[in-house]
């Protein structure tokens, strides 16, 4: 061991401290290095698949990483090579900056790893949702971006789970609604659709952008801007989303909301 670069240990309940590969050393772990896109896999296709490659984009080009040489079709010709196209299945496909460096990276090149898992179906209804008090979702250029840093949202589910409720909405560093702990967040009032701008540090969802485009293509008034609790407590329905579905919120804050599905939204997941 006196001539080496880099030398990983990992910790074996028998064995104790023993040589891990090197690649367990990323930027990724290190840092938190990257983003990441969660997709669907159904019907023989990646659903959304030009929604996901823009996003990826756009979040490779804020943190100054290069194009990943990976791509969706390439993606989701594996998977139905290796996968029956009847089979729903839910991809994490996490893109990261290449070599270790330290703080300062050593190179800009991407690196990509593949997580796929059966696809489960989202609850239709959450029935109790709180707002955190004790976390906010900070204003940073990234906001909008889909990073491997998440730990606000790790830190988040897990004060829900403590708390023993469904859902949990955060607020952020300004005090505005921004989203869910995994999803987007959208309310309807008088025939009105609502929604916090990205201004309010939400991720830029896949799912929230087909939701809007599909209200404007369906003529129904929708508002993206900066909203107090107060004004989702005055609605009468909220809903979150993601790309595996919508959800409805039951009660937030003790307050009941309508859970009767809205075809218009529902059926773009179909």
């Amino acid at each position: 061991m006196n001539d080496f670069e880099t030398y990983i240990l990992k910790l074996d309940v028998q064995e104790g401290l023993v040589s891990a590969p090197l690649d367990t050393a990323n930027r990724a772990s290190f840092f938190g290095d990257g983003v990441f896109e969660t997709m669907i896999f159904t019907g023989g296709k990646i659903r959304f698949m030009a929604e996901h490659a823009a996003r990826l984009e756009e979040g490779l080009h804020t943190l100054k990483i290069q194009a990943s040489p990976l791509s969706i079709p390439a993606i989701e010709a594996y998977l139905r090579e290796h996968f029956s196209a009847k089979q729903n299945l839910r991809v994490r496909w996490n893109v990261y900056r290449s070599g270790l460096g330290k703080y300062t990276p050593n190179q800009n090149a991407a690196e990509n790893l593949l997580i796929i898992q059966p696809m489960e179906a989202p609850a239709a209804i959450k029935k109790n949702a709180y707002v955190s008090r004790e976390l906010s979702v900070p204003t940073t250029v990234w906001s909008h971006c889909k990073t491997l840093n998440a730990l606000t949202y790790v830190m988040a589910n897990i004060e829900r789970k403590e708390l023993g409720m469904d859902e949990v909405i955060l607020l952020s560093d300004k005090g505005f609604v921004a989203e869910a702990g995994t999803a987007n967040i959208f309310w309807r009032k008088d025939n009105t659709y609502y929604t916090p701008s990205l201004a309010c540090n939400c991720i830029a969802g896949v799912g929230r952008r087909k939701i809007i485009e599909q209200l404007q293509r369906k003529g129904l008034p929708l508002v993206e801007g900066q909203f107090g609790l107060e004004e989702v407590l005055e609605a009468e329905q909220v809903f979150t989303s993601n790309v595996t579905g919508v959800v409805y919120i039951a009660q937030l804050e003790g307050k009941n909301f309508c859970t009767d599905p809205i075809p218009q939204v529902t059926e773009i997941f179909k």
